[in-house]
């Protein structure tokens, strides 16, 4: 007899919760309070959708699910995920990326919870949410797994000062030579500048060649004086440059969160501000 596809695997309030869960922390919660937990928060959220979800989809799986999970988690947390990638990255609009992160792993420890939901249907019932069509939980969680890693520019967007920024850039239309050319007449130097090399790096899903890392070692905006600023550059098309602030060291204990978003918030304004001053 052929099992029939439960609608309540993906319509029940864990489901759902973790779903929110998901999304906010990738979206909000990663880029406001970057720390330990964000960063684990949504492998633990998608180590207990993705066997709900591949028993909706796949309803002759039964509890097979549950070893299917941890191998592809597995898998795609490993290098041996990259070729596959690397290859769907070329020819899709909407580009993935992953982390190679092994301590992830400690999330597989999460998967009896849906083993215990999945094996005791009166438990999903009493969950189950009625006034509520699948498509309108399937295509958000498909979009919510593929966005759940962190977007290119978060990864090779990298500093080593204890201040760092994410989603900090302004886009320059010069190319990256001219933008030098115009700060160093400006008495704007960088100490260093290198191409970005994919052994920069653990992962090696990333190559871009119009991609290269700024370094300056001291930068005086305003009476302040900066230190270890880096900076990335990447040449979007002919004549138009994406410039990054990466991070750098400030003096300033940014373990409180609050702290690090202020400061943050004012070091890019002014090193962005000064930087188009110095290239109009």
């Amino acid at each position: 007899m052929r099992p029939t596809r439960n609608r309540f695997l993906i319509l029940n309030y864990l489901f759902i919760g973790c779903l929110l869960l998901l999304v906010l922390n990738d979206h909000l919660l990663k880029s406001t309070y970057s720390n330990f937990l964000t960063g684990k928060l949504s492998d633990a959220a998608g180590i207990i959708l993705l066997p709900l979800l591949m028993l909706y989809i796949f309803p002759r799986l039964g509890l097979h699910v549950l070893w299917l999970s941890a191998v592809f988690f597995i898998w795609w947390k490993s290098p041996l995920s990259g070729a596959l990638i690397e290859a769907y990255n070329s020819i899709a609009p909407i580009q993935i990326t992953r982390v190679v992160d092994y301590s992830d792993g400690w999330v597989l420890l999460l998967l009896p919870l849906p083993a215990y939901i999945i094996s005791k249907p009166d438990r999903l019932r009493a969950m189950a949410i009625t006034r509520l069509h699948p498509a309108l939980v399937l295509l958000p969680c498909m979009v919510a797994f593929m966005a759940t890693s962190p977007p290119l520019y978060y990864r090779y967007n990298r500093s080593e000062g204890n201040l760092r920024c994410y989603n900090c850039y302004v886009t320059i239309k010069l190319s990256q030579d001219e933008i030098v050319q115009k700060l160093k007449a400006e008495h704007f130097e960088f100490d260093s500048i290198k191409p970005f090399l994919t052994t920069d790096y653990q992962d090696s899903v990333i190559n871009h060649p119009e991609l290269r890392l700024y370094k300056i070692n001291q930068l005086i905006i305003d009476s302040d004086t900066l230190n270890n600023v880096d900076i990335t550059m990447r040449t979007m098309k002919p004549g138009k440059t994406r410039v990054y602030f990466s991070g750098m060291n400030v003096a300033e204990d940014v373990s409180d969160w609050r702290l690090a978003k202020k400061l943050r918030k004012l070091y890019r304004k002014k090193l962005f501000k000064d930087l188009q001053e110095k290239v109009e």
